[in-house]
């Protein structure tokens, strides 16, 4: 797969695995099998808007059985999910399938701009560079990609050592709980990415990504 389509793939999977945290409510490492789940989505045209509200009504369905525990892989999900998928392919008739809207980039720009914490240290500055960005979706998808790490990382610089602490702590009870199920090496990859995700999720930090939920046009 050439490089381009492993990027796309990495943003859709990325935008799904913040969606399903945050309905999780707890931080987790998604699985290489999960990915696998997800890219299949992608390569089948599923719209990201359709998973995300899939999950979502997994998840109310499942509180409302009161069922214990949490759910801890996408798989859990997919049935779901591509149960929906076939429904909507189903509706459309052969031969009148609607024509999927236009990738409307500024438009995604801007919310993902607006999408910015106002307390974000340079939040103005910011965002003005997201909504500057220009070029075909795959150029912008990587200047984003850059801009998310930049941003991620002052907003780390920017934290005192007892929030530093704090999540450390959570980086090291989530690696612990992964500590049976993962080889070593493959811990110590995760290390950056759950601190990520925590520091993301702490701040309220978007996804910068035109595939994130916050990309979406209100």
């Amino acid at each position: 797969m050439s490089g381009t389509a492993e990027e796309s793939d990495h943003a859709y999977f990325q935008a799904i695995e913040e969606t399903f945290v945050e309905l999780r409510g707890a931080p987790l490492l998604l699985s290489p099998t999960d990915w696998q789940v997800a890219r299949r989505w992608h390569q089948e045209g599923a719209p990201l808007e359709l998973v995300r509200r899939t999950l979502a009504e997994v998840f109310a369905r499942r509180k409302e059985r009161g069922a214990k525990g949490k759910i801890s892989s996408l798989r859990y999900c997919a049935p779901a999910v591509e149960a929906a998928w076939a429904e909507v392919r189903e509706l459309t008739a052969p031969g009148r399938r609607t024509d999927a809207p236009a990738f409307e980039v500024p438009q995604r720009l801007a919310a993902l701009a607006a999408s910015l914490p106002a307390d974000l240290q340079d939040r103005e500055n910011l965002a003005a560079r997201i909504a500057a960005l220009e070029g075909d979706p795959q150029e912008v998808e990587d200047r984003l990609s850059s801009l998310d790490r930049e941003m991620l990382d002052a907003a780390a610089a920017g934290l005192d050592a007892e929030v530093h602490a704090e999540i450390d702590a959570a980086v090291e009870k989530t690696l612990a709980a992964l500590g049976r199920r993962l080889p070593v090496e493959e811990l110590e990859l995760s290390r950056e990415r759950l601190a990520r995700q925590i520091l993301r999720r702490r701040l309220g930090l978007p996804v910068l990504s035109l595939f994130s939920p916050e990309a979406e046009p209100g």
